[in-house]
């Protein structure tokens, strides 16, 4: 009899799409007017290479909340949310974080990016990441996969909360950090081969655990929280 009640529930639950038939959450959330689903599969990046939907997370403001948790074991679990849209594009991507990076641990990563699942232009992949890599201070990297490159350029992250922008136009990517206060930062720029053609791009952010360094295992659990996100198609 256990069983026969069991057994509709689940199946209740896989057509709403609350679990995969493999038993992996793949709920949807709503954030700043797109749908994302919150990563479960494990894999890189990350020393711990575990993720969990339960770490991502939206208050009742509307804020986007990140965390890696660690379990009675000192196990590591990272954060990652991604668009279920596919093909954004040419275009400016903006993000709002409302955490102070600069007090993140060093081998803590943030990283706002697209990322597509064909190889090529190093699957699309344009990054704007905060880390220290294992040792301080914390940095914002501006990174493009394209031509297999690392990063482009980099800026320490100032104190207070900051905002991070991606204008990919053809043939051209320009990254701009803000600061609190809406002053400009810092800027880079790519031109010809290290900028991806668009394609089957989606976008990511993610929260995880390096471990560059010895002894990262001891790095405590954290949250970041990012206030907003925006996308504004490339006219020509």
């Amino acid at each position: 009899m256990k069983k026969l009640l069991v057994l509709p529930a689940a199946v209740l639950l896989l057509i709403a799409g609350l679990v995969s038939p493999a038993g992996a959450r793949t709920t949807t959330l709503t954030w700043q007017g797109y749908s994302w689903v919150p990563r479960t599969a494990p894999g890189n990046p990350g020393a711990p290479q575990q993720w969990a939907a339960a770490n991502v997370s939206i208050d009742g403001s509307g804020r986007l909340h990140l965390k890696v948790t660690r379990d009675k074991k000192g196990r590591y679990t990272q954060a990652e949310l991604d668009s279920t849209r596919n093909g954004w594009g040419y275009g400016t991507y903006r993000w709002r974080v409302d955490t102070d990076v600069s007090r993140l641990a060093p081998e803590y990563v943030l990283g706002l990016f697209t990322y597509g699942t064909d190889p090529a232009y190093g699957h699309r992949e344009i990054d704007i990441e905060a880390s220290g890599w294992g040792t301080t201070p914390i940095t914002w990297d501006y990174t493009t996969w394209a031509n297999g490159h690392d990063a482009v350029a980099r800026t320490t992250a100032p104190t207070g909360p900051s905002t991070q922008q991606i204008d990919w136009t053809p043939g051209q990517i320009t990254w701009t950090s803000y600061d609190g206060s809406g002053a400009v930062m810092a800027i880079a720029t790519a031109i010809g081969a290290d900028v991806p053609v668009p394609g089957d791009e989606s976008i990511g952010i993610n929260l995880w655990v390096c471990g560059c360094e010895s002894g990262w295992n001891q790095t405590p659990a954290t949250e970041v929280v990012l206030s907003g996100f925006a996308f504004t198609p490339f006219r020509g």
